[in-house]
């Protein structure tokens, strides 16, 4: 029996109009024309949660105060929608109150260890463990659910949320729900502060993530058992029908801004969701504290690329309605959203066809703070996804959410290479598919203190991998200052090179038949200048482990290449990484020309649907501004067996592949790329 189409599997356009209390006089009928006009091909609009935007029937439910009596903007804009075409998701934000309902019952609501409530603005945050969110707010979405024939459900901000609007830490809730909850889990009580000196802090962080799904379950299941066809969004961490993550800028991170957000969260999106659709809103504006600051049109440009190259459809999200005091944007994004109505068979609801793997753990960044290197994971792993777009080397999330699968066998069996950054936090379940991977083939490179803690972030006494080149870190150095020596013709080098070291680096027991390769040089002399030159050659360790495993091989780097080229973005660092990941595999495609720009390939989901390529241009990004970018010239697709005619979907140009290549590659050239490129890959290549 055939599954049943739902309507988020096809592409989807939403834009997300997050109303004001004052947005009460909208025209709904305006709105959806406009809308409609704009591009979406679904709206979001308020029904309830904090404030109603109808007529609700429950007394700690607070009614939007700008409503006239009786009046049901709700339901007039979901009429509205349907006359245009529009579907409608219900935006509900249960994860607060107003002062009616902390008065009838303020232990519902966080309190820190102080005992004062997590109030803002007049709103007051609920509990995940307390009665309005096991209860009072499920009666709201029932409510709302049973009046509205909704096509999707949206819920603000479900989970814990320890910072208010403001940035604000208010500590962790310390209220009886939450007390009980815990002793009764974990048998002690609530750490009080969030960190790994607090010796309960680790079995909070697992109570925050069972409660957590726990609640996301109860607001799925009462959704389903009312309405099974409206379809629930949910962040990834719990259940849903499709996911929605979203992109802003938040001006208390550290400069520059990272420029990947909506790759890195759309890979996250495929990697977690098993096929399921995912976006990621793009937000108008600037932070939260900045709602009326527009984003440029060009950094919306480069998110839609990111997305669309890793298969995220499209939602947007405004503050209010179009009428927005910073339109700047706007015009370009209608222009988009036209553009991704042609062309959306392409882009949406495809799979990933690269070969190479980017190990994402959520338990290693949660428990970073309690290894030796807990600093440097999150730089760690973005210098690894750096490299590997800036090496043009296609490439998917392997998330340590989905190891414990009945079928993580045949999902990594879709992978030459898989590369763990710096990745301590490890579980015997992961171990063993990991283990198990490499013995049928695969190629694993990892780095740092990989492994070397359990998935609560406790010490082991060696290497969680059987397949490791290496039993046990022997010792940890940090603040090193020295290089790395590579030989020439050495793991890839043309040339000999001295890759310079600043920070850790693990001795390590070796395991027996396992291969050395490059040599940590002594600790260096750098000034004055006359004395620099070292007086002892002898290695100090080595810079690459590698051990066949079965019909695969694992490699273990002691030390932090992908930190390093992060921080500093020399061209050693990326090459070695590079030169090992390509020595393991063939790539379906290549791209060459200069200019920083990324590439990908990806396919229908189902069925042998036409092979796509996607290339997008970063030109346009420095440091924390986007602008306009230059276009770029140039560059030539390669492609394995593509011999025979292509077209861009941007450029709306014929291009032609020539015969293969000693190497099996057909070259093409691109037109220019400006903001990214589309190219649907000839029959001959599928």
């Amino acid at each position: 029996m055939s599954k049943q189409a739902v309507w988020w599997e096809e592409p989807y356009r939403i834009v997300q109009t997050n109303l004001r209390l004052i947005d009460a006089s909208l025209d709904p009928r305006a709105l959806a024309r406009q809308g409609r006009e704009f591009g979406a091909s679904a709206i979001t609009f308020n029904v309830g949660g904090i404030f109603a935007f109808y007529p609700t029937g429950l007394d700690l439910h607070a009614r939007n105060p700008y409503l006239e009596k009786g009046q049901d903007l709700t339901g007039e804009m979901l009429s509205a929608a349907r006359r245009e075409g529009l579907r409608m998701i219900g935006r509900f934000d249960l994860s607060k109150g107003t002062q009616i309902a902390y008065d009838a019952h303020p232990d519902w609501f966080v309190h820190n260890e102080a005992g004062e409530p997590q109030e803002f603005n007049g709103t007051y945050q609920a509990c995940v463990n307390g009665g309005w969110a096991s209860d009072y707010s499920l009666r709201i979405l029932r409510e709302g659910i049973e009046r509205y024939d909704l096509d999707g459900a949206f819920f603000n901000m479900t989970g814990y949320q320890p910072y208010d609007y403001s940035g604000r830490y208010r500590g962790i809730c310390h209220c009886s729900n939450c007390q009980e909850g815990f002793a009764e889990m974990f048998g002690r009580a609530l750490p009080r502060r969030e960190d790994f000196s607090d010796p309960a802090f680790a079995d909070y962080l697992l109570f925050k993530r069972r409660t957590s799904v726990e609640a996301a379950q109860r607001i799925y299941d009462t959704v389903k058992s009312l309405r099974p066809s409206t379809g629930v969004m949910g962040n990834g961490k719990g259940a849903c029908d499709f996911m929605r993550l979203e992109i802003q800028r938040a001006v208390s991170r550290p400069a520059p801004e990272w420029p990947h957000q909506p790759g890195e969260l759309a890979r996250w999106g495929e990697a977690i969701g098993g096929g399921k659709a995912y976006s990621c809103a793009s937000t108008n504006f600037l932070d939260y504290q900045w709602r009326y600051a527009s984003e440029t049109a060009h950094n919306h440009m480069l998110r839609f690329g990111q997305q669309i190259a890793s298969g995220a459809q499209i939602d947007y999200y405004l503050l209010g309605t179009f009428d927005q005091p910073s339109p700047a944007p706007l015009e370009t994004v209608h222009e988009f959203l036209e553009w991704h109505e042609a062309n959306g068979e392409h882009l949406t609801m495809t799979r990933s066809r690269a070969r190479v793997g980017l190990y994402h753990s959520r338990v290693s960044d949660l428990h970073a703070g309690a290894s030796e290197t807990g600093k440097a994971r999150t730089n760690a792993f973005r210098g690894a996804y750096r490299l590997l777009l800036e090496a043009r080397i296609p490439f998917d999330f392997v998330s340590d959410e989905r190891m414990e699968d009945d079928d993580i066998a045949r999902q990594l069996s879709r992978y030459d290479v898989i590369l763990m950054p710096n990745t301590p936090a490890l579980s015997d379940a992961e171990a063993r598919a990991l283990d198990a991977w490499v013995e049928a083939g695969g190629t694993l490179i990892a780095t740092g203190e990989t492994g070397h803690y359990d998935e609560r972030g406790n010490r082991r006494d060696g290497f969680a991998l059987a397949s490791f080149p290496a039993r046990a870190i022997t010792r940890a150095r940090s603040g090193l200052e020295t290089y790395v020596a590579a030989g020439e013709g050495e793991a890839g080098f043309a040339v000999a090179q001295l890759l310079h070291l600043d920070g850790w680096y693990f001795d390590a027991e070796a395991r027996n038949g396992a291969r050395e390769q490059l040599l940590l040089q002594p600790e260096q002399k750098y000034g004055p200048p006359e004395l620099c030159f070292p007086k002892d050659q002898a290695g100090a360790g080595p810079g690459v482990l590698r051990m066949a495993y079965g019909k695969g091989e694992a490699i273990y780097l002691p030390w932090l290449p992908e930190w390093l080229y992060f921080r500093d973005g020399l061209p050693g660092h990326r090459e070695l990484l590079s030169h090992l990941i390509e020595a393991a595999y063939q790539p379906e495609v290549r791209l060459a020309g200069a200019g920083p720009v990324e590439i990908t390939i990806r396919a229908k989901q189902r069925g042998e649907g036409q092979k796509v390529v996607h290339v997008v241009n970063y030109a346009g990004q420095r440091g924390s501004a986007y602008e306009e970018p230059p276009v770029v010239p140039g560059l030539r697709l390669g492609v394995l067996g593509a011999n025979g005619k292509a077209r861009t979907l941007v450029s709306g140009q014929e291009i032609a592949f020539g015969a293969p290549g000693p190497d099996g590659y057909c070259w093409a050239d691109l037109p220019d790329v400006k903001y990214f490129e589309v190219i649907l890959l000839p029959e001959a290549a599928n």
